[in-house]
């Protein structure tokens, strides 16, 4: 399949062709249902895209659950974002396009001798002459300066019927591509077939040269060309010209930039979401946890004020009875007992007590003078109470 060297090698080994073929049954890419404003040869069809022959592609359980949920926002957010970043970097409007896993650098200007010929339309009017070849051109000569393979398109006529394969194509394209440049290895032919009287079915077929295809259109970019021939095939608001060209310029583009690959993409994704899971874990654990120091913190306050409270409401009552006693205290005298004469009776004023030494009743005025008390209130020595 592949040659070896470089340079003036001659055609004697086969080139890597790869090839999409579309057809109204079967196939391996979803279904495109074509418009009417296309020109007769491509107003009906059903497209879908084929095979690749060059090899294969790549508070309480609600209130916890509301906190999650609004944890993992931002999460979500980001996520969102980098798909969206990821995917528009490669100017790409469409996930079905291949994506530009490597770094490539164009080919030198020694490697490709420039010819003045871009295209061949066999069937006749594919590429008319009002607008749609300056147009086709262009975007192929951007293809060309932004990856140093100059391409050449090659539009099957009525022997295109002959080709119904992507194998007989792909030999077909190889012998053209001999036929067209000789040993120079840095063109890239397309060779595309359409035959409306099948059910509009196509194939288009995508062969570098030997150069073209070591420094920028490996199997990857075949791909990607072949994806945005397969994308735009299907965009009606484009006329014949405009339709390669848009292919060639996009597939250029993505050609030339790396992009990180899907599977980097879910990888950080992933990694985003664990982390994100994570840290809601952690923040859920952290907050429970103050959660609960700051209830135990409440509860020892409360504590601690109910008895200071306590402790103030007990000091309270003892000063008032204390308060009590000394008033109480103040309205006791010391007097001698008028009987026998004793000192140190305390007998409250307006009260009658009795002397401690001979048991006598006295009786203790307002001013705090002592009278003796005898049975009949009425015969004592000092006034009545």
């Amino acid at each position: 399949m592949g040659r070896g060297g470089g340079g003036s090698h001659s055609h004697s080994h086969s080139h890597h062709s790869s090839s999409h073929s579309h057809h109204s049954s079967g196939g391996h890419r979803s279904s495109y249902s074509g418009g009417s404003s296309r020109s007769s040869h491509r107003s009906s069809y059903h497209h879908s895209g084929g095979s690749y022959s060059g090899g294969s592609g790549g508070g309480g359980c609600s209130g916890c659950f509301s906190s999650i949920i609004a944890l993992m926002m931002p999460v979500a957010l980001f996520a969102v974002f980098f798909i969206f970043f990821a995917v528009k970097t490669g100017n790409a409007g469409d996930l079905g396009i291949e994506r530009s896993t490597i770094q490539r650098e164009p080919l030198p200007s020694s490697k490709c001798d420039y010819v003045d010929e871009w295209y061949r339309d066999d069937w006749g009017d594919w590429i008319d002459e009002s607008g749609e070849k300056a147009s086709l051109i262009s975007g192929m000569r951007e293809f060309y300066d932004a990856t140093g393979v100059q391409p050449y398109l090659y539009i099957m006529g009525e022997e295109g019927k002959d080709y119904k394969s992507e194998g007989s194509l792909e030999e077909y394209a190889e012998n053209k591509y001999k036929e067209l440049f000789g040993d120079d290895e840095g063109h890239l032919l397309v060779v595309f077939r359409e035959y409306p009287n099948a059910s509009s079915n196509y194939i288009v077929t995508v062969t570098p040269g030997h150069d073209a295809e070591a420094a920028v259109m490996d199997e990857q970019a075949r791909e990607i060309l072949l994806d945005y021939i397969d994308y735009y095939y299907s965009n009606q608001s484009l006329n014949e010209g405009q339709f390669f060209s848009r292919s060639f310029e996009k597939a250029a583009s993505r050609i030339m930039t790396k992009q990180m690959s899907l599977r980097a993409i879910v990888t950080i994704i992933v990694i985003a979401v664990i982390v994100g899971i994570a840290l809601i874990i952690v923040i859920s654990v952290v907050r429970k946890s103050k959660e609960k120091v700051a209830k135990q913190k409440a509860l020892q306050a409360k504590e601690q004020a109910d008895k200071a409270r306590s402790e103030a409401d007990k000091a309270q009552t003892e000063f008032r009875q204390q308060q009590y006693y000394d008033e109480l205290e103040k309205e006791y005298v010391a007097v001698t007992c008028p009987n026998c004469g004793a000192a140190g009776n305390k007998i409250r004023k307006l009260t009658v007590g009795y002397c401690e030494f001979c048991g006598s009743a006295i009786k203790v005025d307002e001013n705090g003078n002592p009278y003796t008390v005898t049975p009949d209130s009425t015969s004592d020595n000092g006034p009545e109470l």
